[in-house]
This record gives structure tokens, C-alpha cells and sequence, in this order.
């Protein structure tokens, strides 16, 4: 049968035609099924994969699968920068999906015919996940021990059912239809129950950052009651100290009163600001919850401006925080040594441009530090290389794998971060 195809060209032409399009439709499900945002990066790995595999088919027919399943899991990782368990995710719909066609093409068709069949079955698919917007969308946020523990289940699974389907294969004359469809049932079942489990591990996760994170809000707010609270009961004194200093028209101790008095009202109306109802993101709430309680005990006062849906950006929240938090170490770090300790960040729209702004603007003291050299590795202007020199290095990194985002940064009477996401 291989080497008939071998020896027609045309033959040939259509099963590269169809591995192609297999490939791509197969892809598709993928990308509609975990929310995907791949761009022009599609192409890119549908032309290497069809390559890659469709000589994997024809060179060495009986391991194909299990090549097959090395370079999904290398260019899902490389091109659609799948991590972990989405990576896992995308290789067990994969092989559900294959296994349903394998179900259904019973006989023992050529390699035209079943690509013909394998094709129909997956358009139909695609169909289905499409028109019932069925996804998968969850965050990419597990514990070590429990991201360990998924990783080798999922890895061990899907290399012990490779193994089980080239030997079925290999054996299938010998035994009956009804078998080896219910062998098929079970390996379905089976990867279905596993993917219940990742997703139900990751459901249980999120809900316990989601508790951690209200736990904060809470504290935070009850924090803010508290100011007000004495801000309210001190007013009357308050005025009464103003009326003091007009009287006795001491205008120098009246404007230092105001100064004061302006400073705290800023500082109430920036913790006010802190709520989940105006930085609706619970992972970003929460980083800032942190880093405003780092910027006190440093005395800095970092002041948010939140103009935006931070649930819209184009960006997932693990990179975002991961960036924020290395931007905002630096600022504050920074700041500790001048004399007007605020750090301003704004999240806000460029309409004009259709791009989402986060500005970071904090004082520093450096005045001669080379902003085109801060992201490479190692450099720092601090004495210690060994321990510094590597967070904007990784903001680098991040921005690398992700082409919509892009970061100025420049500096005058401010030190000035612009990340910009398209």
C-alpha cells in the first residue's frame, strides 16, 4: 500500500494535500478549544508540521504516533506557546480526536481514503466546538507540587496509549472489530476522565488564589474604613488648627498644615481606589495590594490610576504580573533614595493608536544609567552583579514570546516605564 503511493504522484500530491489540511483543521480545534491567541504564528507551524509528519507517516509508518506526539509537543510549546498543562491539554485532545476517527474507520482503507474519512470527521468537530462556542479558559497559575504532579500523570498517560495503540495496530488482524472498539471506548474515556481532572485541579487552584485574593481585598478595605473613620473624627480639630494659623495669619504654618492635610487625602483616595470593582483583575489586585504594602514599609507612596478593563487586555495575567511585579520592584527601589518618594501607575487607553498603556513614573537618582542597556543580562548599576541584573532581562524575555507587547522606557525629571499592548 506505502509503496503504491510512493510510485503515484499523484497519490502522493494528495496525501501531503490531506495531511496538510488534517493538520490544519486539527490545529484549529486546538486553538478554538483553549482560547488560543496565535496570530500569524498558525501558518508558521501548520507548514513545519505538515512537513515533519507527513514524512513521519510515510518514512517510518509504525512509530509514526510517536513522532507525531514529539513534534506536537515541541511546536506547541516553540510556535503557540502553549506551557504545562495547556501543552498537555492540546496533545489529549489530540488524541481523543484521533482515536474517535480511528473508531470510525474500521476497515482497512488506504492512506487516501482514511485521510479523506480522518478529515471529514475532524471538520465536523471543529463544527460542533464553533457554532456551541464550547472552550476551555482557565489560569495558568498551579503550585509546583500540583503542576509536578499533573505533568508526569499526563506525560506517562499519553506515552503509555501511543505505546498501547502501535501495538493494537500492529496486532490488529488478530484480533476481532468489537475489541478494538472497545479498547478505542476506554482510551477515550479514560483521556476524558484526565482531562476532567486537570481541569478540575486548576478550577480548585484558582478558587483558592480567588479566596486569598478577597481575603486581601477585605483587609484592605477594613484598612480604608479606618482611615476615613479617624480621618472623620479628626476633622473638627482639623479645621480648628486652620482657623488657629488665620487668625494668628501665620500663612507659612498654614500652607504646610494644607501640604499635610492634601498628602493624607491623597492617601485615602488612592487606597479607595485599591477594590476589586476598579482593578477587576484579581491576580493584578492582588500584586498591587502587595506592592503598595512594600512601597510603605520602604516609605514610598505608590499611587493607581486604573482607566480600563483589565480583564480586556490582550495579554495573559501571568506575564502581565510577572512584568508589573519586576517594573514596580524597580521603582520602589529606586525611590527609596530621593527626597519625593511617589510612584505613579496608570493603566489606560490609547484610542487613537487602539493599544492598552501601563506607565510607571518614579523618582530616581541616577541620572547617567544607560535605558538602552538596563534590559540586558547581568547589567545593574549596583555593586552586587551576581544577585541583580536580571529582572528587566526577563521582562525582555516575556516580551519576546509575546509579539503585542512592546516597552518604552526614558527618563527626565521621572524614570519612565510605557508598556504597551496592541
Amino acid at each position: 500500500m506505502l509503496n503504491e503511493l510512493i510510485y503515484n504522484p499523484l497519490n502522493v500530491t494528495l496525501f501531503f494535500v490531506l495531511n496538510f489540511l488534517n493538520i490544519l483543521v486539527g490545529n484549529k480545534i486546538i486553538i478554538k478549544l483553549l482560547k488560543n491567541n496565535v496570530e500569524n504564528n498558525e501558518t508558521k507551524l501548520l507548514i513545519i508540521q505538515g512537513i515533519l509528519t507527513s514524512f513521519a507517516k510515510l518514512l517510518q509508518f509504525n512509530l509514526y504516533r510517536i513522532i507525531n506526539i514529539a513534534i506536537d509537543l515541541i511546536l506547541y510549546n516553540k510556535i503557540l506557546k502553549l506551557k504545562s498543562e495547556k501543552l498537555y491539554l492540546a496533545i489529549i485532545f489530540n488524541l481523543i480526536i484521533t482515536t474517535i476517527s480511528e473508531s470510525i474507520i474500521i476497515v482497512d482503507l488506504n492512506l487516501i481514503l482514511a485521510g479523506l474519512t480522518e478529515l471529514a470527521i475532524k471538520t465536523i468537530i471543529y463544527i460542533i466546538i464553533r457554532f456551541s462556542k464550547l472552550n476551555i479558559d482557565f489560569k495558568e497559575t498551579l503550585n509546583e507540587k500540583r503542576k509536578l504532579k499533573i505533568d508526569i500523570i499526563s506525560f506517562i498517560s499519553i506515552f503509555v496509549i501511543i505505546f498501547s495503540k502501535i501495538k493494537i495496530m500492529n496486532d490488529f488482524n488478530k484480533i476481532s472489530i468489537y475489541v478494538y472498539l472497545l479498547i478505542n471506548l476506554f482510551i477515550v474515556a479514560y483521556l476524558t476522565v484526565l482531562v476532567k481532572c486537570i481541569l478540575l485541579s486548576l478550577s480548585k487552584e484558582s478558587a483558592i488564589e480567588e479566596i486569598e485574593n478577597l481575603e486581601g481585598s477585605n483587609k484592605r478595605l477594613q484598612e480604608n474604613y479606618d482611615d476615613v473613620r479617624a480621618f472623620k473624627h479628626d476633622f473638627n480639630n482639623i479645621i480648628q488648627g486652620i482657623g488657629g494659623y488665620i487668625v494668628a495669619k501665620d500663612f507659612e504654618g498654614l500652607e504646610k498644615m494644607y501640604k499635610s492635610i492634601s498628602k493624607e487625602c491623597q492617601q485615602i483616595n488612592n487606597k479607595q481606589s485599591i477594590n476589586s470593582e476598579i482593578i477587576n483583575n484579581p491576580a493584578i489586585l492582588n500584586l498591587i495590594n502587595n506592592k503598595i504594602k512594600l512601597a510603605e514599609q520602604s516609605g514610598v507612596e505608590l499611587r493607581v490610576q486604573v482607566y480600563i478593563d483589565l480583564n480586556s487586555l490582550n495579554v495573559s495575567s501571568y506575564d502581565l504580573c510577572r512584568m508589573l511585579g519586576i517594573l514596580l520592584d524597580n521603582a520602589i527601589e529606586a525611590s527609596c533614595g530621593c527626597d519625593e518618594k511617589i510612584i505613579t501607575i496608570k493603566f489606560l487607553k490609547d484610542k487613537f493608536n487602539n493599544r492598552n498603556l501601563i506607565i510607571i513614573e518614579n523618582p530616581y537618582k541616577n541620572y547617567l544609567i544607560d535605558v538602552k542597556k538596563i534590559y540586558q543580562k547581568g547589567f545593574s548599576s549596583k555593586k552586587d552583579k551576581v544577585s541583580h541584573g536580571l529582572g528587566l532581562w526577563k521582562v525582555k524575555q516575556i516580551l519576546k514570546k509575546n509579539k503585542n507587547l512592546q516597552i518604552y522606557t526614558s527618563r527626565g525629571k521621572l524614570f519612565k516605564q510605557q508598556l504597551e499592548i496592541y
